[in-house]
């Protein structure tokens, strides 16, 4: 039994990237962003119009939108709008799919931040925090993306730079966001019926 409690266990693949990946990451996760907000301010194309495109629109939407503080997209007024036109189920779930896509970018920053105070002395409170999102990180995380918040883009900078599982991330906000958007979509259904 002794023997069995002293052995590890395997690290994932992932872990054995060099920080430095992350940091790469991040400047092209954020020229990706900044280059397609960039097309799209140009063209001339508003948030509406992706709408227009069906599910793959709202994703799209909700992609940019998450995707940070760089082109901020009328997410939401974009998710009301679809669930008056389309099955509000598949529409949270686009909207969902794409929001917590779009977080990655912040985590990839935080993740890259995290490699360039490597070495650095962590405060106390740091550390606990760090313990706390080990230990209580998911169901925070989606607790977080299930209710509308204008500041959600710090959680994933904070979750980057304590190095949680980019995967696990992503699945809480998934989870959270597409049921936040699909309560959203129901709400634009319900209020494009009443209205109309």
């Amino acid at each position: 039994m002794g023997q069995e409690s002293s052995r590890q266990r395997p690290v994932p693949a992932w872990h054995n990237v060099s920080g430095w990946w992350w940091v790469a990451g991040a400047v092209v996760s954020v020229a990706i962003v900044v280059a397609a907000g960039s097309y799209v301010w140009q063209m001339g194309v508003r948030t509406d119009q992706l709408v227009g495109l069906g599910y793959p629109g709202v994703f799209l939407v909700m992609l940019i939108s998450g995707s940070g503080i760089f082109f901020p997209a009328a997410g939401q007024a974009a998710v009301l709008a679809a669930g008056a036109l389309w099955n509000p189920v598949l529409v949270g779930l686009a909207a969902g799919l794409g929001n917590a896509t779009g977080e990655l970018t912040g985590y990839a920053v935080g993740r890259a931040g995290s490699v360039a105070l490597k070495g650095r002395k962590v405060s106390r409170k740091w550390a606990l925090l760090a313990a706390g999102i080990g230990r209580f990180g998911f169901f925070a995380i989606l607790a977080l993306a299930l209710v509308p918040n204008p500041l959600f883009d710090i959680v994933g900078l904070l979750v980057g730079s304590l190095g949680y599982s980019p995967w696990r991330f992503w699945l809480a906000c998934a989870l959270g966001n597409s049921a936040k958007y699909i309560g959203m979509a129901y709400l634009g259904d319900f209020a494009s019926r009443w209205i109309g």
